[in-house]
């Protein structure tokens, strides 16, 4: 009888500890609070639009960042001795400099020499024609008319640099004026996510890493145009002195007219676009998104969208203009 008793205090001991055990689990989840799972998807619904949101806005300031750096520091405020660099101590302005000097600048006066004569030729014709004194005077006046022009081609490096400097001018005071570019306001492109919205924002997120791409493409056009205006320039004027010589002829001088106000047009194009790169975020700002009037979560994703795919639109623009600066400076000088 005693053993059958001790065999079976052990088996209690367990099933009395089982039982507090059990109790002391049901009162602890009787005690501790239910998980709230509306609360954690609310939560984490939060945390991934605000993670949207902040990576939208910061690809719309770093495209703004992006394209204000070509401004006043950037090729179009530099010197004419300094638009575009060189290896060691020689430059493009030291090679063009050098082709106008030995090569093109003999060819100038040798185009002068040839309009000189032909002049001559006519003011000859004239006088065995009539005669007359008043010739003479016309030899004096071809004289000196050879020696304007032989100074205006032997000069002309220098007096095409001078120009572009005054171009240049010009931009140093828009620059002082607007600085590189305004500020983005980017409250105003908060306004496109006042939602916690994940379909908004996943569009949104999609559109400006469409428009990232667009700015990019953008940065290069404005830099390649940045270039070409610069190359353009040095070409020109390394072989500016042909068509001054040939404006010494009636029948010629509108090749020379024309030289000068292309000239002046590729150096009034470096204006255009500091301009079209200032207005950039002026424009940006003065976008509204469209509200679709429903009173619902959809004026978000309309909202969103609409200005995310103005900004795109902006941007292509952006690039269009950049590429018909030259047409529209141009224009501005008469074709």
């Amino acid at each position: 009888m005693l053993e059958r008793i001790g065999r079976a205090a052990p088996a209690q001991r367990r099933f009395l500890l089982s039982l507090a055990g059990s109790a002391l689990f049901c009162a602890a989840m009787l005690w501790l609070p239910q998980p709230a799972h509306a609360d954690i998807a609310d939560t984490v619904n939060s945390w991934l639009c605000g993670m949207l949101r902040d990576f939208c806005n910061w690809i719309f300031g770093a495209q703004v960042d992006v394209l204000r750096s070509i401004g006043a520091e950037g090729v179009l405020s530099a010197s004419f001795e300094t638009m575009l660099g060189g290896s060691g101590t020689v430059n493009m302005y030291d090679i063009v400099h050098g082709v106008w000097e030995s090569a093109i600048l003999p060819i100038g006066c040798g185009v002068l020499s040839f309009v000189f004569t032909v002049q001559l030729i006519k003011i000859s014709q004239r006088m065995d024609g009539s005669s007359s004194m008043p010739a003479v005077k016309e030899v004096v006046f071809l004289l000196v008319f050879f020696a304007v022009f032989l100074f205006l081609v032997q000069h002309s490096f220098e007096l095409m640099q001078a120009l572009y400097e005054v171009t240049r001018i010009a931009i140093q005071r828009v620059t002082d004026l607007f600085g590189n570019g305004a500020e983005l306001d980017m409250g105003k492109v908060s306004i496109t996510t006042t939602d916690d919205d994940v379909p908004a924002l996943l569009g949104m997120a999609v559109v400006a890493l469409v428009s990232w791409v667009v700015v990019l493409v953008a940065y290069i056009v404005a830099l390649v145009v940045s270039w070409a205006r610069s190359i353009q320039l040095y070409l020109m004027a390394a072989f500016s002195p042909i068509p001054l010589s040939l404006m010494g002829l009636e029948d010629t001088r509108q090749i020379g007219i024309g030289y000068l106000r292309s000239f002046a047009s590729v150096c009034l194009a470096g204006v255009i676009i500091l301009v079209i790169l200032v207005s950039f975020p002026v424009v940006l700002g003065g976008l509204d998104a469209v509200n679709a009037g429903t009173g619902t979560p959809m004026d978000s994703v309309v909202g969103g969208l609409s200005y995310a795919l103005q900004y795109l639109a902006v941007c292509v623009l952006l690039i269009l203009s950049l590429v018909k600066s030259g047409a529209w400076a141009r224009d501005v000088m008469g074709g």
